[in-house]
């Protein structure tokens, strides 16, 4: 029998959603800001190393190992991370966080060089008007900051990936000034990101058709990506709202872990988008292992009634019903 003789679908009743004439890519952030959560331990770097491979297993377009301009150990780690992915042959493509400065840029391209495979270069810089004030910044300056970082990061031979802190709460003038400087140096990725998760899915929505514009304006090819957190519990519909937007690419971490009250939960973004058929290529159905074993390498509890990572949400007519509506094989039926 049809999906259709045996499930009345109201969600597609009066759609207001269309699927993306592109492909939509996941960034995976656990390494990184996922760490930054009070509830987590730190991991060992073979634990990294394993997270990274179910990462791979899931079919995470790119990762972020890290911030190695830290130094010490960290640094150290990310780099044992960058060469896993490149002795291992992994298809998952790594980034590195960094500040708009070209001290924290100068370790990625040495661990870059040394790896042997590109990591793109995360420069990120603040752009609302809330933290001029509070950081006593001027729009020059930070223009000046992003053509001196982007620029030296691409002479480097790093692909670069401009990111706006508290994007959701700028200006639109200071947005144009400093995505435009960015674009214009070399930067082939923007990262709009709602930083405090402010935005509702009409703000998430209208500002990332905004950058689009701003990226049309400029005719080169740059990746869009949103990046989201869980303050209003809108982590998930924020992301598909910013899909809608024109977002290439959505960041999440396992479980939702990141600072305050967390990122947005990327098992639960997969399913979704799945079920939506507004993404291909990931193993949806390999989440609930995926999410045990992410709770267990970062020490930290996941609820019973966690979506797509629980015991009791998992049963067997779950996994027939996403299986089915996913277009898989339920699991051991080959």
């Amino acid at each position: 029998m049809s999906v259709a003789e045996l499930i009345y679908d109201w969600n597609k009743v009066d759609a207001t959603l269309s699927k993306p004439d592109r492909h939509i890519g996941f960034d995976d952030e656990t390494l990184r800001d996922g760490l930054q959560s009070p509830s987590v331990c730190e991991p060992t770097v073979e634990k990294k190393i394993e997270l990274l491979h179910l990462m791979e297993a899931l079919g995470i377009d790119t990762a972020d190992i890290g911030l190695p301009g830290a130094g010490g150990t960290h640094a150290a780690g990310v780099e044992m991370m960058a060469r896993e992915i490149a002795n291992k042959k992994l298809k998952i493509r790594p980034n590195c966080a960094a500040r708009t400065h070209k001290n924290d840029i100068i370790p990625i391209v040495e661990i870059s060089q040394r790896a042997g495979l590109p990591i793109e270069a995360c420069t990120f810089i603040g752009s609302s008007p809330i933290r001029f004030y509070a950081e006593e910044w001027t729009l020059d300056k930070l223009l000046q900051m992003t053509e001196e970082a982007v620029t030296f990061a691409v002479n480097e031979g790093l692909p670069v990936m401009f990111v706006t802190e508290d994007t959701t709460r700028a200006d639109p003038a200071t947005i144009r000034a400093l995505y435009t400087t960015a674009i214009r140096c070399g930067a082939r990725a923007l990262c709009v990101c709602d930083t405090v998760g402010h935005a509702t899915p009409d703000g998430a929505h209208a500002v990332m058709k905004f950058v689009r514009g701003i990226i049309d304006e400029q005719g080169e090819k740059v990746r869009l990506d949103w990046h989201g957190h869980q303050d209003r519990g809108l982590g998930v519909i924020n992301s598909i709202a910013a899909i809608e937007g024109g977002a290439d690419q959505v960041h999440g971490s396992a479980l939702g872990m990141g600072e305050r009250v967390g990122n947005t939960p990327i098992d639960q973004l997969l399913v979704n988008l799945k079920l939506m058929a507004r993404s291909g290529g990931h193993q949806v159905l390999q989440e609930r292992r995926h999410g045990t074993c992410r709770s267990d390498l970062l020490g930290c509890a996941r609820g019973p009634v966690w979506p797509e990572a629980s015991d009791r949400d998992w049963t067997d007519e779950r996994q027939i019903k996403c299986s089915f509506l996913a277009g898989e094989s339920r699991p051991g039926s080959e």
